[in-house]
C-alpha cells in the first residue's frame, strides 16, 4: 500500500504543475513500482498455480488410498485412531481448495491493482503532453 500511496503523491505532484524535472523523475519511479507489482504478480501466480497442483494430487491421493482400502478391506485391520486420521486427510482436501481459492484471489487483486497503476501512469504520460502542448500555444 505505501507503494500506491507513493505513486499517488507523484501523480498528485504532476497536477499541480511542478517542474519538468520532477515529473520526469515521478515517471521512472512510477515504471519501478509498476514493474515491482509486475514481479510480485507472477510470483504469485505461480504460487496459486502451484497450491492447485498440490491440491489437486493430494484429493486424487486421498481418492485412490480410499477406494484401495475399501476394495480390500483393510478397514478391519485399522486401529480406530488410524480411521480418525484417515477422515481428517479426507478434510485437509477442503483446507487446501479453501487455501488455494485465497491464493487465486490475491493473484487477482494483485493483478487489479497493477493494471490501475499501469492506467494511472499512462494517464500521467497524456497530462505530461497535453501539458507541453499547452505550453509550446
Amino acid at each position: 500500500m505505501d507503494k500506491a500511496k507513493d505513486i499517488k503523491e507523484e501523480l498528485l505532484k504532476q497536477i499541480e504543475g511542478e517542474s519538468t524535472e520532477a515529473t520526469e523523475i515521478s515517471l521512472k519511479s512510477a515504471r519501478q513500482i509498476i514493474e515491482e507489482y509486475k514481479i510480485r504478480l507472477r510470483r504469485r501466480k505461480w504460487i496459486a498455480a502451484i497450491s492447485w497442483l498440490i491440491t489437486i494430487i493430494y484429493a486424487v491421493a486421498m481418492h485412490n488410498l480410499i477406494v484401495y482400502l475399501n476394495e480390500h478391506n483393510f478397514e478391519t485391520f485399522l486401529t480406530s485412531d488410524e480411521s480418525k486420521l484417515l477422515r481428517y486427510m479426507d478434510m485437509g482436501s477442503g483446507v487446501l481448495i479453501v487455501i488455494a481459492i485465497l491464493l487465486t484471489y490475491l493473484a487477482y487483486s494483485t493483478s487489479r491493482s497493477t493494471t490501475l497503476l499501469q492506467i494511472c501512469a499512462r494517464l500521467a504520460g497524456i497530462e505530461e503532453q497535453l501539458k507541453k502542448i499547452s505550453q509550446n500555444t
